[in-house]
């Protein structure tokens, strides 16, 4: 009886254990009183950087479509809460009498205003919506507060020099917080007026802060790679001293701190919330001469998902909550690089751009590669976002000097054909034979969900030997004939299956890759 009794109290102890590893790792989006409750509302999704989407994005490279920005796009899209897009110009027209833009279109690709800023300095840094409904930009030394509508509110101009970075960030007070070229952090209220400059040591990198799950700590890079902790009044909390720090950290729900290495370190380093080591994943040296601005992502299973440029090819590569590897991606040129901030979405889908303009690419939570779009020497500095309805909002540019660039707005969704105004309604579920098949470089599989409540959806590709290769879809679907193209690149020539569930139903069928 004793036995049994301690038995039972280490299989509770064990049970506890489990639950609390398993809590500690669910990461959900954190409210921001003073950000707009809308699918992506600034750069890096969240106050916290972890770039990562309350939606499940798309499965494949379906072009809703595109619009042709003249003047590139290096920030942006944000989304608002009825959907509307918010973006800047990349290209510099310092030279000409041009004044540079600021756009809104709504989510079909259509223009609904066009704000004009003050000189020709390029929109080139981060942006948000705050609560009240007012956009925040930067164009070089002015940082831009308008309204929904393209109206200015009003500018900060800094006294230094320019202000230029991936991620402006709003307080749960509502005060905006900004670093300039001069390496201090700027704090501004909501009215336009300068709070507070602060500066420690050689000055901050450009492209931080990020906060605390409780607002209460602001989280910033320095260029002497030294990782700061500060006070919502400048003052510091704590500093971590270390060769490593990269520009954008991110902070999960339990408010640890991860952030890539720089140009001369090796690796992933996690922190306490109070400045203390957690632990550190290690690569092999990046290959790179001059400052590598790696953010990571973090998915809702608190994995966290991270750029590693190297001496050859570069990778993705994935650790859990603790730093244990879970997988990785090779990408298969040599150059490859990706430098912009990489995103997730709900169901971990890691989405992230060619920083030499060769593709953008779809990584499942497993590390395959879901798709890959050619972006025809076109930049991708930019997150991108998601919005509520799955699509996927890219932003591209070919350099800071060149104008009449096309397709620089690009919208991605899973394709999808309505049953709306069909004479025969659809009855039952039904997958259809891939076409065509065998095939070479893509496939089309075409699948119809009967009228009736939305259901779960899932068509995953499996190998012979029943190993998963691709998930195309896994989320809720309303009724409708459903088309997803499969774009196989990094496996073999083979006979692989397809398999989709749906509710109670489930099919399978066979496909041929000929390569």
């Amino acid at each position: 009886m004793k036995n049994f009794k301690t038995a039972g109290i280490i299989f509770l102890i064990i049970l506890i254990v489990a639950y609390k590893q398993i809590n500690a790792q669910s990461q959900q989006q954190i409210f921001w009183p003073s950000l707009m409750n809308s699918p992506w509302p600034m750069s890096k999704h969240d106050p916290q950087g972890t770039g990562r989407s309350d939606f499940p994005g798309p499965k494949n490279p379906s072009i809703a479509w595109t619009k042709d920005m003249e003047y590139g796009i290096m920030s942006g899209p944000v989304i608002d809460s009825n959907e509307f897009l918010y973006f800047g110009t990349s290209t510099s027209l310092i030279f000409s009498d041009t004044l540079n833009y600021f756009y809104s279109l709504n989510n079909k690709g259509e223009l609904l205003w066009t704000f004009y800023t003050f000189n020709g300095d390029p929109n080139s840094s981060g942006l948000l919506i705050s609560a009240d409904s007012t956009i925040y930009f930067c164009s070089l030394e002015y940082l831009y507060a308008i309204d929904l509508t393209g109206n200015l509110k009003w500018t900060y101009k800094t006294n230094s020099l320019q202000i230029h970075q991936w991620l402006t960030n709003i307080g749960r007070e509502g005060n905006i917080y900004s670093v300039n070229f001069d390496g201090y952090l700027n704090c501004i209220n909501n009215s336009g007026s300068l709070n507070w400059q602060k500066k420690y040591d050689s000055g901050f990198w450009t492209n931080s802060p990020v906060f605390s799950p409780d607002g209460e700590t602001i989280y910033i890079a320095g260029t002497d790679s030294n990782l700061y902790a500060l006070n919502l009044d400048g003052s510091l909390k704590w500093k971590f001293i270390s060769d490593k720090a990269s520009a954008i950290p991110a902070v999960d729900n339990q408010g640890n701190i991860y952030f890539v290495s720089k140009l001369d370190s090796t690796g992933l380093f996690s922190l306490n919330q109070d400045g203390t080591l957690r632990w550190s994943y290690n690569f092999a040296n990046l290959n790179f001469s001059g400052p590598v601005f790696l953010s990571p992502t973090i998915d809702k299973e608190g994995n966290i998902i991270f750029p590693a440029p190297q001496p050859q090819k570069s990778k993705i590569i994935s650790v859990d909550y603790y730093g244990n590897f879970n997988w990785e991606y090779v990408f298969e040129a040599d150059d490859e690089a990706i430098f912009s901030p990489l995103i997730c979405d709900s169901e971990g889908t890691i989405y992230c751009g060619s920083t030499w303009g060769y593709n953008f690419y779809a990584i499942s939570n497993h590390g395959n590669l879901l798709w890959k779009l050619p972006l025809d020497g076109y930049q991708v500095d930019n997150s991108g976002a998601i919005g509520s309805d799955g699509t996927l909002y890219i932003g591209t540019h070919l350099g800071s000097l060149v104008t009449g660039q096309k397709r620089t707005l690009i919208a991605i969704r899973d394709t999808v054909t309505s049953v709306s105004g069909n004479e025969e309604m659809i009855k039952s579920f039904k997958l259809e034979q891939n076409y065509p098949n065998p095939f070479n470089a893509s496939t089309v599989i075409k699948y119809s969900i009967p009228n009736g409540s939305p259901v779960v959806v899932k068509l995953i590709i499996y190998d012979i030997l029943g190993n998963e290769i691709a998930t195309l879809v896994n989320n809720e679907q309303f009724p409708g004939e459903y088309e997803v193209r499969f774009n196989p690149s990094n496996i073999s020539s083979g006979i692989y299956f397809y398999k989709l569930t749906a509710g109670n139903y489930t099919d399978i069928k066979k496909l041929i890759l000929l390569k």
